[in-house]
Order: C-alpha cells, then sequence, then structure tokens
C-alpha cells in the first residue's frame, strides 16, 4: 500500500447534487472546470478522463470525484477498509435510485433507464503517478490479473472501454442518509470483532450488487443465486425452514410504523400450502414466497435447470416475477437492519423522513423501527 497522495472518481457516476458518506464527498465535476487553462490538476483530470470510453464509445468528460474530508488515514488495512466500505455504499445507493420514493421500481415505465452495477465503478489512481501522464492498463481477476499495457494519458492509444454491461450512463440523485448507513455499518463490519449482524449486512450488500451486474456473462439463474444467498446472509441461518422466522421477525419488526405501508410484506395476509416429500405444510405469504426462492435456487444449482421466473401465489404481496421481487425483498431487509442497527431513516423514503421531521418540529410521537437492543423477543 502506497502513501501517495490519491485520486478517487466514479468515472460513469452522474449526480445531479453532491452527497456525503462519513468522511467521503462525492461531487459532479464541472466540465467548465475541467478546461480552466491555469488549472493543472483539471488539465490532468481532463486528459485522464479522455482516455475512458463511455456506452456510445465516446471520451468521458465528466464524472463523480471522490474528497476525504478528513485527513487520509495512514496506509494499511483501515484505509483500504474505508475505500472498500465506501464503494459498497455507492454501490447499494445506486441500485436504490431505480426505486422511487417507495421501494418499488417501475420495471414496465416506458421511460425506465436503469443504473446498473457498472454505474458504480471505482477508480483509484496515485496523484503524482498521473501528473507524470502513467496510466497502465490491466486485465483480468482473482485467477489471472496481467499488465497488458502501458503510456500516458497523453497517448492516443491509451484507452480504457465502458465496462462490458455498461449500457447507460443515468443522472442520478443519490440518498445521502442511505449511503451514510451503509458506510457506517460496512466500515464496522470490516473491522476487527465486528459484530455479526454487520458482517451479515455486509454479506448481504455484497450479494445483492453481484445481482445487479449487466454482464452479459452474468445471467438470471446467476442473479437468483446471487438475491438467495444475500437474502439468506441477512437470516443467518444455513436453512430455510430456519431462515423463515428470522426474515419474518426482521420485517415484523416495521408493523406499526411509519413507512410500514411501503414494505412488501404485510402484517395479515393469507397463507399458502406447500408441497414437499409427500407432505403439505402452510406458510405466511413470505414464507411461502422464501420457500420458492430456495426450491428455484436448489434446482438451478444442482439440477442446471433454467428456473421458472413466476411466483404463483394469489393475495400474497410476493406474487409475481421471481427476480423482481427477490431484488426487492434484499433491499427492504437490508434497509430495516440499517435502522436496527441504529440508523432509523436508512430505513425511510425522502417523504416519509419529511413527515417524520415535521412530526418532530411540531413535537408529535411517531413510532419508528426500534434499534435491535429494543426489539421483542423474536427479532435477532
Amino acid at each position: 500500500m502506497t502513501d501517495r497522495p490519491a485520486l478517487y472518481l466514479f468515472p460513469y457516476l452522474r449526480l445531479r447534487k453532491e452527497v456525503t458518506a462519513g468522511p467521503w464527498s462525492l461531487q459532479p465535476l464541472d466540465p467548465e472546470i475541467l478546461a480552466a487553462p491555469f488549472s493543472d490538476f483539471g488539465r490532468t483530470l481532463s486528459a485522464l478522463l479522455a482516455r475512458f470510453r463511455d456506452e456510445a464509445g465516446q471520451p468521458l468528460t465528466t464524472a463523480t470525484l471522490v474528497q476525504r474530508t478528513e485527513p487520509e488515514l495512514d496506509p494499511g488495512e483501515a484505509r483500504e477498509h474505508e475505500r472498500d466500505a465506501l464503494r459498497a455504499a455507492v454501490s447499494f445507493a445506486v441500485a436504490d435510485a431505480n426505486a422511487g420514493y417507495g421501494n418499488e421500481i417501475p420495471w414496465d415505465a416506458p421511460a425506465l433507464n436503469l443504473a446498473t452495477a457498472e454505474v458504480a465503478t471505482f477508480f483509484v489512481g496515485e496523484v503524482s503517478a498521473l501528473e507524470k501522464g502513467t496510466f497502465v492498463r490491466t486485465r483480468g481477476g482473482a485467477l489471472n490479473h496481467r499488465s497488458i499495457g502501458g503510456g500516458t494519458v497523453h497517448d492516443d492509444f491509451v484507452v480504457v472501454p465502458p465496462p462490458e454491461g455498461l449500457v447507460s450512463i443515468p443522472d442520478l440523485a443519490l440518498d445521502g442518509v442511505l449511503m451514510d448507513a451503509v458506510y457506517q455499518v460496512a466500515v464496522e463490519a470490516l473491522s476487527d470483532d465486528s459484530p455479526t449482524i454487520n458482517r451479515e449486512v455486509l454479506a448481504a450488500l455484497h450479494w445483492h450488487s453481484r445481482a445487479w451486474e449487466n454482464s452479459p456473462l452474468h445471467i438470471m439463474p446467476d442473479v437468483i443465486v446471487q438475491l438467495k444467498t444475500a437474502i439468506e446472509a441477512l437470516s443467518g441461518k444455513h436453512r430455510t425452514s430456519d431462515g423463515i422466522p428470522v426474515l419474518e421477525g426482521i420485517y415484523r419488526s416495521v408493523a406499526g410504523t411509519i413507512g410500514a405501508d411501503e414494505f412488501l410484506w404485510q402484517k395479515s395476509g393469507p397463507s399458502f400450502p406447500r408441497v414437499f416429500d409427500k407432505g403439505t405444510k402452510m406458510y405466511s405469504s413470505f414464507g411461502h414466497w422464501y420457500w420458492y426462492l430456495a426450491d428455484t435456487r436448489n434446482a438451478i444449482v444442482h439440477d442446471t435447470e433454467s428456473p421458472v421466473m413466476e411466483h404463483i401465489a394469489d393475495g400474497s404481496p410476493f406474487h409475481g416475477n421471481l427476480f423482481r421481487v427477490a431484488e426487492r425483498v434484499t433491499r427492504e431487509l437490508i434497509k430495516i437492519r440499517l435502522a436496527h442497527l441504529g440508523h432509523l431513516e436508512a430505513a425511510l423514503s425522502p417523504s416519509r423522513r419529511g413527515h417524520l421531521h415535521i412530526a418532530g418540529y411540531l413535537g408529535q410521537q411517531i413510532r419508528t423501527i426500534a434499534p435491535l437492543q429494543s426489539q421483542p423477543a423474536g427479532v435477532k
């Protein structure tokens, strides 16, 4: 790990306004500042961006710059953990930005322009190296990672193609409250002796982000397995039968609180039968759906079958397309867990936060999701 100053950049992220997470500030770059004739930093950054290509193959002219509002940490695990936590926070906020003020993504809207995980690609470069123009290209991953070329940011042949799954670069308004909550929980999860619940949330964040990858090699069976893994991580249980009461307990903690109507789970609803091993057992709407997700995941992993994407359960809030419901369930459970860890507004939409603030100003009491220490028995 070097102790040289570093430049932090999300090349494919377009922000409508500045947002912060912990000691990090994410700022949309003004193209006019990049073109300032007497700014060495601006010229270097502009030359660097010109090496990147957008989804149409054109050079980038702007990006999102990340700056630390506090002194940089000394080289070591703590600094690396901060970067990993920031990446997790931005990835989750980008995926959540696809939804409206509630948790529902308007999948069938004609103008929907989804932001996939590729939008949250993170670039870290040494400032001293970039000032000298050095730019090294790499390819590969954990199994085989190698340098494939080099040059300077001023060489025309040095080009960084867009991520394979990048289809568009939409303008986004990221939720700063949600981002900061994810960042704080992720930093804690990456520290020594972190609480189990933090590590479970971080694991769920990882698999949820993976599910939003858009590479052609990343197909829907992969997505279903990743979302099931994310939800399973939040349960802390390997067995589906053991995980259902834990997960439903997480959902149940929102009952009677502000914003509860924005979650898929409902306090009361129909039960559904599940036939397995020549026996029949009744389950709640959530339990029935979660078993269907688990059975589909097992069919993919063990039988290499293509998943049946429709969960048929008339009257259940979890009825419908398996991916769309599983993605929403994952986001909702993560948000509730963030509230359990003390970040209560992270589970609320901006409109509900506004209602909460107005009520507080008027001295009115509104029930919110309680921290984990205050939860009744059954919520773990």
